[in-house]
């Protein structure tokens, strides 16, 4: 299990809906109830890593499956090597040029 979590892009706003939703008027509101810091809700809310036990307590205080919105280096590692999008680039560029 990884050391820290970020939330993925496409559930920032989702994220950003449920502050409000859980009735938090601003992230210090939240920080306020968490007894996080100020930069680790905004870290939480810009996408950008942080504790993994931090990220479960803002995602129980704003109802949120932690699971589903988070990116995991599983994800990362998924990826195709850049190497093989230079090889596709570089066949592609030679059928367009032989024809």
């Amino acid at each position: 299990m990884p050391r820290s979590l970020r939330v993925r892009h496409d559930c920032i706003d989702k994220v950003k809906v449920a502050i409000l939703q859980s009735g938090y008027p601003n992230q210090k509101a939240l920080s306020h109830d968490t007894g996080l810091s100020l930069t680790t809700v905004s870290k939480f809310l810009t996408g950008k890593s942080v504790d993994y036990a931090n990220f479960e307590e803002l995602c129980r205080k704003l109802n949120l499956n932690w699971q589903e919105i988070t990116t995991t280096a599983v994800e990362v590692i998924s990826t195709p090597p850049r190497i093989n999008v230079n090889t596709q680039k570089k066949t592609i560029y030679r059928l367009g040029n032989s024809n």
